[in-house]
């Protein structure tokens, strides 16, 4: 018998009579775990590499490499949350057994991208440490911003299911590794605040990486893989270019503003300008003296004076903070609600 406890109430079950209620078929007993084949990773081949250990409670498979408590294991298997699971294990209710696909959904690269990386983000918790600095920087809603998880056997668990569902091959920040004893497995970045970077039609397209090292900002993208793209916030009136994604998102949210996020001082060329209405934009970046972003900067209006949109340079006092973001912060920390007008060229009432 295995025990597992769930409230501090404790209810025995039997590794076998689970198995059979979910028709996991029981292959060999070694020592104190039963092999199963994994009805996971198992389709026109099986794998008899589910290990159910009947002392601790949980399972693990060597060939997919998901793994879990019993209550887990009904939970991937009926498609139900670890609650629910619980609650039909109990009380002997018939198990409703989800088919797995046997090869992965065939989906076209936007629409797969969008469907993947927010089932991904479901599957995401975010760190207090990281959502306290979404607050400091003004950010109420931080519902769409997750940790990535530090534990590598939670990382190899999710990234499983997903490759298992949907197929990684082609999925920027997703990599296929080899383990020490030459088994392949899924992984993805395993630390970090996932910033989201949405396309036009809010679908998800990739994700900006808050590190809480130098870089302070890396793509969710591993070598060789497509890079960065903008982030879009569509709206009424004058849209901004932003230099960063995560302050598009803080810019936003205090002058409700359409504007596009870029991740890099030079990747204005990302920006689709074509859906620029009203022809004026304007342009915000950092109030710094580097070089380079100065450089970046007068490129892009050049830029955009060669296509016939007029820039507007947007400008605020140095001791306001180095980003457009922290210039808001700060007026607001004034008791005084930013409005975009405060930092567009003309003279103060």
């Amino acid at each position: 018998m295995i025990w597992i406890s769930l409230r501090r109430a404790k209810v025995s079950f039997s590794v076998l009579e689970i198995a059979d209620r979910l028709n996991i078929k029981l292959v060999n007993r070694t020592g104190n775990e039963f092999v199963f084949i994994c009805p996971f990773c198992s389709g026109q081949k099986e794998y008899p590499k589910l290990y159910i250990n009947q002392d601790k409670g949980v399972f693990v498979c060597h060939h997919c490499h998901l793994r879990g408590s019993i209550t887990d294991l009904w939970a991937l298997r009926c498609g139900v949350d670890t609650k629910t699971a619980y609650k039909q294990m109990v009380n002997s209710v018939s198990a409703d057994i989800q088919p797995i696909e046997s090869e992965p959904v065939p989906i076209k690269d936007t629409e797969k991208l969008n469907l993947i990386y927010n089932e991904f983000l479901k599957m995401l918790t975010l760190e207090p440490r990281h959502k306290e600095d979404l607050l400091r920087r003004g950010i109420i809603d931080t519902s769409g911003f997750k940790s990535l998880p530090e534990d590598a056997k939670t990382r190899w668990n999710i990234c499983s299911i997903l490759n298992r569902k949907y197929g990684l091959d082609d999925v920027p920040g997703f990599r296929e590794q080899i383990s020490r004893k030459g088994k392949p497995y899924w992984d993805c970045y395993r630390s970090g605040m996932l910033i989201p970077v949405k396309d036009v039609y809010q679908r998800l397209a990739g994700f900006q990486i808050r590190t809480e090292r130098e870089p302070k900002y890396i793509w969710f993208s591993y070598r060789s893989q497509s890079k960065s793209c903008v982030n879009v916030i569509p709206g009424k009136g004058i849209p901004w270019i932003i230099e960063g994604v995560l302050k598009s998102y803080v810019t936003n949210h205090f002058l409700q503003i359409p504007c596009f996020g870029i991740p890099g001082t030079d990747t204005w060329r990302l920006v689709p300008f074509e859906l620029i209405r009203g022809g004026k934009v304007i342009v915000a970046y950092d109030m710094e003296d580097n070089p380079y972003s100065l450089k970046a900067r007068d490129s892009l209006i050049s830029h955009l004076d060669s296509i016939g949109i007029e820039p507007v340079v947007a400008g605020w006092n140095k001791t306001m903070g180095k980003g457009i973001d922290d210039a808001c912060l700060y007026v607001f920390k004034q008791g005084i609600k930013p409005r975009p007008e405060m930092f567009l060229p003309g003279i103060a009432a």
